[in-house]
């Protein structure tokens, strides 16, 4: 059966960004922009999620690619990174384990990552099915934030442009920072 939605058409619901092409960044000087900050971090944070939390937010308030409504999605990227971590450390604890035993680091690498079936077949253990589906996770993460080397292409810092508004005085011209000050106005 067909679906309805809201503006009485069929069909999916229409993409605000299917005018542009994949390969192209978003344009967010053609709109208003938020203003760049660092939004308090939510007190759900692990200890991990909360060391990302200091580590990653000063640099992309630096790069321009931070604001106020940023806040949850920042989470779930420093929650995954924290919980990842949280896991690669109890993997290699239990590596270790098996290595003080006098088992040999590959073998011991072997057995921390898979178990035996009853039926004899070598089976995935459930760590490191939660350490891939967390990489997984926090790569989806991270190119939200223009994080990783082929999303930095794709993303434009803020460049806080407001609309003028009565008895509001303008904001201050001032130098682009970050992956800003290599846009092209003009485009």
């Amino acid at each position: 059966m067909a679906q309805v939605h809201a503006l009485g058409s069929r069909g999916p619901l229409p993409n605000p960004l299917s005018d542009r092409t994949k390969n192209r960044a978003l344009d967010l000087t053609a709109g208003i922009n938020p203003r760049i900050e660092i939004p308090s971090p939510p007190k759900h944070l692990g200890i991990e999620a909360r060391k990302e939390w200091k580590r990653i937010t000063p640099l992309l308030e630096e790069l321009g690619l931070i604001s106020g409504l940023d806040r949850a999605a920042l989470a779930l990227y420093c929650q995954a990174a924290g919980r990842l971590a949280e896991l690669e450390t109890s993997f290699n604890g239990k590596v270790q384990a098996k290595v003080d035993t006098g088992m040999e680091y590959p073998d011991a690498v072997y057995e921390v990552s898979y178990s035996v079936t009853p039926s004899g077949y070598a089976q995935q253990s459930v760590i490191v099915q939660l350490i891939k589906s967390q990489r997984e996770q926090l790569n989806r993460y991270l190119m939200h934030f223009g994080l990783s080397p082929a999303a930095r292409g794709r993303v434009q810092a803020s460049n806080y442009v407001q609309p003028e508004l009565p008895g509001i005085d303008p904001k201050p011209e001032a130098k682009a920072q970050g992956f800003a000050m290599f846009s092209n106005p003009h485009r």
